[in-house]
């Protein structure tokens, strides 16, 4: 792999993991589609750490405030902790579980794209949701459900979601925000808890696929450009989306979904 190349895939994987339209699935179907060889699991979980940092950094203060809350007794924070922890059990789960089932379907490019329609059914349906909940509570004079009002189904539908979304093609930001949609809860506050839930799960797969690292192909340049190209756009993608979230919808990344799903598919 080229310096160049493992920046493009960086790029890609970095963007595409926060912003909701699967980078499972395009770190699946971008090579195939370019011609390249397969990066391997090594590059993909070097990425993956890249995202994980990214994730540490923007999510600093509020991180901090988890753990000094928890630690001095606050009521809000760990109950947040303790929603975080129910969230991640699902997702640990399945990636124990069915490992070697999602990992057959790394290989399925045609498969990964197809699965972009899925995404894309999952945010069209969850903004339909939430347009509902938007109304029924407009007519009891509440606002849509912020962080504090989570409970313990909210976290634990939100977890499910994440295990799905281990299915290249299925996004995780989008499976995770949609499902926090469809319990009533505004679109920034889904967006911050699923991130804030991709945390454990990007850690816990990383430690798990760490051995891995030694056995790719991926030189020193090459390996470095592709981790730094993730870690900012990553970074990037997280802020963007959270702002964006704030006044606008998901369809213009279901439509995406689409149009890159025929698209993609006609390419591999």
């Amino acid at each position: 792999m080229s310096v160049v190349q493992a920046i493009v895939l960086g790029v890609v994987q970095g963007l595409t993991e926060f912003v909701p339209i699967s980078s499972s699935g395009h770190l699946v179907i971008v090579p195939a589609a370019l011609g390249w060889d397969s990066p391997g699991l090594s590059f993909d979980v070097l990425l993956h750490v890249a995202s994980l940092i990214a994730l540490l950094v923007y999510f600093s203060g509020d991180l901090l405030d988890l753990v000094k809350g928890a630690r001095a007794g606050d009521r809000d924070q760990r109950r947040l902790a303790t929603l975080l922890l129910i969230g991640t059990i699902p997702a640990g789960l399945a990636g124990l579980l069915l490992g070697n089932l999602f990992e057959e379907q790394f290989e399925d490019a045609r498969g990964a794209a197809l699965q972009l329609l899925i995404t894309a059914a999952i945010l069209v349906a969850a903004e339909l949701a939430l347009r509902y909940h938007q109304r029924k509570r407009a007519e009891h004079g509440q606002d849509l459900r912020r962080m504090n009002d989570l409970g313990v189904v909210d976290a634990g539908l939100v977890g499910v979601a994440q295990a799905i979304a281990i299915v290249p093609g299925i996004s995780r930001s989008g499976a995770t925000i949609a499902a926090g949609l469809a319990r009533g809860v505004s679109r920034e506050t889904s967006a911050r808890f699923g991130f804030l839930l991709a945390i454990p799960a990007l850690f816990g797969a990383a430690l798990v696929k760490l051995p891995d690292l030694g056995d790719g192909s991926v030189g020193l340049g090459a390996g470095l450009g592709g981790f730094v190209a993730s870690l900012i756009a990553s970074y990037v993608a997280i802020a963007a989306l959270i702002k964006y979230l704030k006044t606008r919808s998901l369809y213009p990344f279901a439509i995406y979904c689409v149009i890159a799903s025929v698209v993609f598919y006609q390419l591999v």
